[in-house]
């Protein structure tokens, strides 16, 4: 195993994982303290087993990283993929092509696609490791030997790893769904930092607020993100979840009152003037609302009883066929299909629900249920809702 601390070394890599035609790649960082996470290691894994282990400290140059990063015909391996490659993606300025999500296709296999990279690995190739390195500090240097190991097991399994997961699902008639499935990887709007105003503010203790309150929870709340962002500071250190909550409920009337309220004499300093025009966008609603996939619906009680009845209709197919519920659709997906689906939206047709796999295994026979053109019965073996054509 060696650690590559040069740009020169960095080269050398890439150009052994092209011609490896599949490597296993994952990055530890720490990111306690800064709002981006500090590189510390880039480790890449082949075929073989063996493993390179990228200075992320040492090395300032990785556009070099870009060619491996977005060659279409090198398989990167990760797990739970998007969070490192954001972080690859920012350092090499090139978009990834050609991912395959560990985690991810274990969902088509009948495990969870949240399930940790240990617990996948024991289910899947019987193989034990260690996690005991998650709280290190990946910056400092000399690295630890149980560090670097730690390190080395994280990827020199990956290629085997997805080996095995194609097989099985490959042996359940799923392998073109999980190929599918992967192409999401290559939406580049994933890597893209998001504008402030496009966020759904996630605010702890905000459920209960009123709709006047969580206008103004969102300016604050896309305030802080500016901030966070031009600091390069976590949320919580510009401002805390619970101080949000105290501003939202008990909001102050004038920027004078606001350097009243116990925020710290360093901190009204620095913020009390755009926090307040903030404050201030929120309380007189100056602020653009959040567009989201059925804001053009209105809420009605019958078809909100359909979205209950998909969910049951979903989670039935889950059971049946040993996919995880969670890779088809959340709530809010769902929630849209069944409103578009009663106004035969032609919307419909770029809805998830209607594309490659998940058309093929629920959209198209949801749809019909949803016109009355099917039934769920109750099986009363297995005791799991079913869909069945009329």
């Amino acid at each position: 195993m060696n650690i590559i601390n040069t740009e020169e070394g960095l080269i050398s890599v890439v150009k052994k994982g092209i011609s490896a035609g599949a490597v296993a790649l994952d990055t530890e960082f720490v990111w306690e303290k800064t709002y981006y996470p500090i590189l510390g290691l880039i480790q890449v894994g082949y075929p073989d087993g063996s493993v390179d282990l990228i200075d992320g400290v040492t090395i300032k140059d990785f556009s070099a990283l870009g060619e491996l990063l977005s060659d279409p015909n090198t398989t990167k391996i990760l797990h739970d993929a998007v969070q490192d490659l954001v972080i690859l993606t920012r350092i090499s300025k090139a978009f990834p092509r050609n991912i395959f999500d560990t985690q991810r296709s274990a969902g088509f296999i009948g495990l969870s696609s949240t399930i940790s990279l240990s617990e996948l690995l024991k289910k899947v190739l019987s193989i034990r490791i260690e996690k005991s390195e998650t709280k290190s500090d990946w910056v400092a240097r000399p690295l630890s030997e149980s560090q670097i190991e730690y390190a080395k097991e994280d990827v020199c399994y990956g290629v085997d790893l997805m080996n095995a997961i194609l097989k099985k699902s490959d042996d359940l008639n799923y392998k073109k769904w999980v190929l599918q499935e992967m192409q999401m990887y290559e939406n580049e709007a994933l890597y893209i930092e998001k504008d402030p105003l496009e966020i759904s503010p996630k605010v702890k203790n905000s459920g209960s607020l009123n709709f006047k309150q969580k206008i103004l929870l969102r300016s604050i709340f896309i305030w802080r993100e500016i901030s966070a962002r031009k600091q390069n500071l976590p949320r919580t250190f510009v401002l805390p979840d619970e101080v949000i909550i105290k501003l939202v409920k008990s909001p102050p009337k004038s920027m004078e009152e606001l350097k009243t309220m116990n925020l710290g004499r360093r901190f009204l300093r620095k913020f009390s003037g755009s926090l307040w025009e903030a404050i201030d966008r929120g309380l007189h609603e100056k602020i653009a609302p959040l567009e989201n996939g059925f804001s053009n619906f209105e809420k009605e009680d019958a078809l909100e009883a359909q979205v209950d009845l998909a969910l049951a209709f979903i989670k039935g197919l889950s059971l049946n066929t040993k996919i995880d519920s969670s890779l088809i659709a959340n709530r809010a997906k769902i929630t849209s299909f069944v409103y578009a689906n009663s106004q035969n939206e032609a919307s419909l047709e770029d809805h998830p629900l209607s594309q490659d796999w998940r058309n093929e295994f629920c959209g198209e026979h949801l749809s019909k249920l949803l016109k009355g053109e099917g039934i769920i019965r109750v099986d009363t073996k297995s005791k799991i809702p079913s869909f069945y054509e009329e």
